[in-house]
């Protein structure tokens, strides 16, 4: 990203009640880029008056995020998990560029409080009152939200501890599937972070997570019910589960399938999770993140992400959605072979 760009958001928040947040069940690169961003405008700009604000949490970041607290990190992680946003000067919505993932939407709306996105997903380029479109720093180039928040601390020269490269390295490592959905600079991202201080394995292991009764059930009924889809030399698989739609859909590309769709349906709407080999991204060039989106703004639900991740919630029926998103996938297949 443009040192200029950077440089015009952090003016921008000098001398500024400033409030953090992030998308709904936060994962770790959400919660670790949080407090990347506070330590960096602590320590920059001076400024103590930021505070971050949680939802829910994933089970996993749970996990993770009990393992680091109980160790001697030496770094805080406060948060707020009740806020007035209108007691801030300004909102800053990170690892989303879509509001519709926020539980305090309707409130960040209402409280007329300006706001940017940080992000590294595919841009929905939506006009949203009270969003200042002209400083968003969104480039999906990063594999994680971590990583743009690392080049803001090189580009104004901010060192960075020991505790906090440990943490970004675990938000890197997780949100790029273990450099599955990354390339080359996120591979050189980790090892900048990397020192003789650090043990790459002590990292691994505040990221390992028993796996509990209920997911494996899921991961199981997801490939009894796998419906098979083949297009030349590339398999889809579509299948169903009430939770772990992403545990399932990474699954499914780990037994053979290229390109995996997993729905579920919820009290009031439904979810598509989707995800897709690397290769056959790069081979393709289908973005699943453009797919979704365009087909969210189609349906008026709530869809994107990455080329090889993302996801679609709305109230239009299954079937519907599922043959628009297999259908548009094939398009790209089609032009390969």
């Amino acid at each position: 990203m443009l040192k200029s760009e950077f440089e015009k958001v952090v003016l921008f928040l000098r001398n500024k009640k400033i409030l953090i947040l992030t998308h709904d069940l936060v994962d770790i690169d959400g919660l670790i880029s949080c407090y990347s961003l506070r330590n960096f405008i602590n320590l920059f700009l001076k400024n103590k008056q930021v505070v971050i604000y949680f939802s829910e949490i994933l089970k996993s970041t749970t996990s993770f995020f009990k393992k680091i607290t109980e160790s001697p990190c030496g770094f805080d992680f406060e948060y707020s998990t009740k806020i007035d946003i209108s007691k801030f000067d300004l909102c800053l919505v990170l690892d989303t560029n879509n509001l519709n993932q926020i539980k305090n939407k309707d409130e960040l709306l209402n409280s007329k409080i300006p706001f940017l996105f940080i992000d590294h997903h595919h841009e929905q380029k939506k006009n949203i009152n009270g969003n200042i479109f002209s400083m968003n720093l969104i480039d999906e180039k990063y594999s994680s939200t971590t990583e743009l928040i690392l080049d803001l601390f090189e580009v104004f020269k901010v060192e960075i501890s020991n505790p906090l490269k440990k943490l970004m390295i675990a938000a890197i490592l997780t949100d790029s599937g273990f450099f599955n959905y990354g390339d080359n600079q996120t591979i050189q991202n980790v090892s900048k972070l990397l020192n003789g201080n650090i043990k790459f394995q002590d990292i691994l292991a505040f990221l390992e997570y028993d796996i509990d009764i209920s997911e494996k059930i899921a991961k199981i009924k997801g490939l009894q019910r796998v419906e098979l889809n083949r297009e030349g030399d590339y398999l889809i698989g579509i299948t169903y589960v009430s939770s772990y739609g992403a545990a399932v859909s990474s699954m499914l590309l780990k037994v053979g399938f290229d390109i995996s769709i997993v729905y579920s349906k919820e009290k009031d709407f439904s979810r598509v999770i989707t995800r897709a080999k690397k290769d056959v991204c790069l081979k393709t060039g289908v973005h699943l993140g453009k797919i979704l989106g365009e087909l969210a703004d189609e349906y008026q639900g709530n869809g994107g992400g990455h080329d090889g991740a993302a996801s679609l919630t709305s109230n239009v029926e299954q079937s519907i959605i599922i043959n628009k998103i297999v259908e548009k996938v094939k398009q790209y297949l089609l032009s390969e072979t």
